[in-house]
Order: structure tokens, then C-alpha cells, then sequence
């Protein structure tokens, strides 16, 4: 195995910790069925920005499932898994069509842009995955809004996160 792909699992398997820790025990409830606003899904953004897809996808999926078998919501755990690598996908399309430029910052406004369309699939994500477990899409649409929330939280701790990275320069020194 090259140092390379070695280094890509590494930095894989610790986002996947810090996803299930921030996602699991770094959180406030907010209903019965609505689940938990938490600061995981930032860190899946950042992930996303930082390493290849499916590297980002592996730690998108494991870190949300573990963080739901964990703090008893193991029902979940497989929507989650999915749910998760989907968000992967708006940062990697759109990663894919900066690649000609030589922008090593992570915040920026297209990937901020991202950010807000990885947290409309969570929300409707979960939406389905919710009118598919309690068979009723009224039900689920009605926690549509503390899945918007939860996405804009994300947002905000990615963006600030991001910047205090920017500053030192970490996506240029993680990746050589």
C-alpha cells in the first residue's frame, strides 16, 4: 500500500472518530422523532473539502452510523449511513470543477454553496427516511424544519472551523 492511500485511510478513520464523537455525544435534543441538533455534519463538510470521495464517503458513512449505534438510535444507523455519503457529493462535483484552480483555502462561496445543499439532502434525507419507518410523509415533512436547523448549525461551525484552518494553511499541508 503507498504512503499516499495509507495516509488517505488514516485521515479517513480519525474524521470518522471525530464525526461519531461530535455527533453523538456533542448534541441537543429536540423532540421525540426529530432527533438532535449536533456538530458532526460540519465536520463531514469538512472532510468532504480535504479528502478524496470516497475516502470522505467511508468516513461520512461510519462516523453518522456509529454516532447513532451509540447514543441509541441504532434504527437509524442505516439511513444515516446513507444519508451521510450523500453528502459528500455537492462538495466533490463541485471540488471536481475548481480543480483547474489553484484556490488551497476551504471556505469559499461555492463551497459554502455546498454546504447549504448537503444540508437540504440531510434534511429531506431523513424526511424520507422517517415517512418510510412511521409510514406517514405529513409526519416526517412536520420535522422538515429541525432538520433545516441542524443543517445551518453545520454550516456555521464548518464555515468557522474552515476559516481558523484557512489561517494556517492546513489544506495545502494535509494533502503534501
Amino acid at each position: 500500500m503507498s504512503s499516499s492511500k495509507t495516509k488517505k485511510i488514516i485521515i479517513s478513520a480519525m474524521f470518522a472518530s471525530i464525526i461519531t464523537v461530535l455527533t453523538a455525544y456533542f448534541h441537543i435534543n429536540i423532540g421525540t422523532n426529530s432527533g438532535y441538533v449536533h456538530f458532526g455534519d460540519s465536520m463531514i463538510y469538512l472532510a468532504a473539502c480535504l479528502l478524496p470521495a470516497p475516502y470522505a464517503m467511508c468516513a461520512a458513512s461510519i462516523g453518522g452510523a456509529m454516532a447513532d449505534m451509540l447514543s441509541g438510535s441504532a434504527i437509524w444507523a442505516f439511513p444515516t449511513a446513507i444519508i451521510k455519503a450523500l453528502n459528500v457529493i455537492p462538495f466533490s462535483i463541485m471540488l471536481k470543477y475548481m480543480k483547474n484552480r489553484k484556490d488551497t483555502r476551504i471556505i469559499n462561496l461555492r463551497i459554502m454553496m455546498m454546504s447549504v445543499i448537503s444540508g437540504l439532502i440531510t434534511s429531506i434525507g431523513y424526511m424520507f427516511a422517517e415517512a418510510i419507518m412511521f409510514g406517514s410523509i405529513k409526519v416526517a415533512a412536520a420535522s422538515l424544519i429541525f432538520g433545516l436547523i441542524q443543517a445551518a448549525g453545520s454550516t456555521v461551525i464548518f464555515y468557522f472551523a474552515g476559516t481558523a484552518l484557512d489561517t494556517v494553511k492546513f489544506k495545502s499541508k494535509i494533502l503534501n
